[in-house]
């Protein structure tokens, strides 16, 4: 993956003088993903590709922000990624999820400091091309920003109090990565994280049954389950179909063994090590996530080639027989996992 074009890439991100230099270079990415899948490069190393320029992206607009706008986040407070881009897993389809976390002692300067730096930030990614979050978890959101000790009694209430809507928030903020400021903080509140969820013995089923939601990607004909909407009839929602049960689960998993963040490759093989899977059923579940993450990443960059909107679903009408094989072979590896998932948390005896 230390090509030229990717150099060359990167060393543009590193230099550039302005946001709309940034974000002229920043859409070149689309181009080295297309150029290292055309390659035949590991999914795996695709998708830490694209996470890795993301991060540089975001980290050459903070300073921009700093030098051209005096604009900065002030000692003692991190800026946090959330979700795909916590984990280090992003595709080309994504918005924004991040988070803002200072110490309890920041003085009321500061935090406002703080607020600056939030809202600014979020606005420069949108104009480099990074959407908001549509559920507006964002560092500008005053619910995702917050001192040490108000996140604790949020991630309280949040463990405490399964609603639907603490699930989804959980969710997206337990793979929490500090991008920038001070790490420590984000060690702090993983910590702290780990050590509240033992103390609840409801919470992992509780989580369970957010992971499992959505209904298995088959019928009970055995056929694939497709989109019965107008619009999106005869399609196949990837995430919906299987990466969102991998990636949760496996992060929900993982934190019954006290890790939090990293990638759900990284995840699983912890997990297969630590004897949760067999040797068979981790290598069918591996390659069924590799293969639906990569087959989202041919999905995306035809939707950018083609001029049409960037979409997570695929098409069972355009799939070859052998294409279809493929896409039923790692549909088999998610109800898989979601059966091994289902009985370690018990979720059919549960009402």
């Amino acid at each position: 993956m230390d090509n030229h074009p990717i150099n060359n890439l990167q060393q543009g991100i590193d230099t550039a003088h302005s946001i709309e230099q940034l974000r002229g270079v920043s859409a070149l990415i689309p181009d080295m993903v297309r150029l290292a899948v055309n390659s035949g490069e590991e999914t795996t190393k695709v998708v830490q590709l694209i996470s890795r320029l993301n991060d540089a992206v975001t980290l050459r607009l903070i300073a921009l922000l700093q030098s051209r706008e005096s604009i900065r986040l002030p000692e003692g407070a991190t800026f946090l990624v959330l979700g795909s881009e916590g984990r280090g897993e992003q595709t080309l389809h994504t918005d924004q999820d991040n988070a803002i976390v200072y110490s309890n002692d920041l003085s009321s300067e500061q935090i406002l400091e703080v607020e600056r730096f939030a809202n600014r930030l979020v606005t420069a990614l949108e104009e480099i091309g990074v959407q908001r979050c549509p559920g507006k978890i964002m560092a500008c959101n005053p619910q995702w920003c917050h001192c040490v000790s108000e996140w604790q009694e949020l991630l309280a209430l949040w463990i405490e109090n399964p609603t639907p809507e603490h699930v989804l928030n959980f969710g997206k903020f337990q793979d929490l990565r500090a991008l920038h400021g001070n790490e420590a903080l984000a060690i702090q509140l993983r910590d702290h994280i780990c050590t509240s969820v033992q103390c609840h013995n409801w919470f992992f089923p509780n989580m369970a049954n957010h992971v499992v939601h959505f209904p298995s990607p088959f019928t009970c004909f055995g056929q694939i389950r497709t989109e019965e909407s107008d619009n999106h009839k005869g399609m196949v929602d990837l995430k919906k179909a299987g990466i969102f049960a991998i990636t949760t689960g496996a992060s929900l998993l993982a934190l019954e063994y006290g890790i939090i963040g990293g990638c759900t490759w990284k995840k699983l093989e912890t997990l297969f090590k630590a004897g949760f899977f067999s040797s068979r059923d981790y290598e069918t579940i591996t390659k069924a996530f590799t293969f639906l993450v990569q087959l989202r990443l041919q999905q995306q960059l035809l939707g950018l080639s083609s001029g049409n909107p960037v979409t997570d679903s695929v098409d069972l009408r355009l799939m070859t027989e052998n294409e279809h094989e493929q896409f039923r072979r790692a549909l088999n590896g998610v109800d898989i996992f979601l059966w091994i998932f289902r009985d370690h948390y018990q979720l059919d005896f549960i009402a």
